[in-house]
């Protein structure tokens, strides 16, 4: 009997106000869900076609990979040895073979054949240190 006296005691205006409400939102959240799945949807297809583009840009390289490598020029035998005293002692060093490979590649390819490596030998880092303190410090270097 309660329940019969509160039905009849809601206003009609009140009811229709709180369905359009519920209705806008559900609706609301339909559109978001559809929003979100149409955009799903295309990440996916972009990601595909990126993995088909991935995979025939490395099918492509293959061929290149498996090509045979011309062979090395023909050193002179002071280059040689000179490479060799280079490598022996970076050995006795902390300097690896090929840090002096690059080395010696770059020292080749900026100046040629009239630069010839006399020796190699780690920097000590006390000074770098302390060009970085210094730097830090906002002080000058001395």
């Amino acid at each position: 009997m309660i329940y019969a006296q509160t039905l009849a005691a809601l206003d009609m205006d009140a009811v229709v106000y709180q369905v359009t409400g519920m209705c806008v939102v559900f609706s609301c959240l339909v559109f978001l869900s559809i929003i979100l799945s149409i955009s799903g949807a295309v990440a996916q297809r972009l990601d595909a076609k990126r993995k088909a583009q991935s995979e025939a840009a490395k099918a492509a390289m293959a061929p290149v990979a498996a090509a045979p490598v011309a062979p090395a020029p023909e050193l002179a035998p002071a280059q040689v040895a000179a490479i060799a005293a280079g490598i022996y002692d970076a050995a006795q060093s902390s300097i690896t073979p090929q840090v002096v490979a690059a080395i010696a590649a770059a020292v080749k390819v900026t100046v040629g054949d009239e630069a010839r490596i006399l020796d190699i030998k780690p920097v000590d880092t006390a000074y770098g240190q302390g060009g970085r303190a210094a730097a830090m410090n906002n002080s000058p270097v001395r």
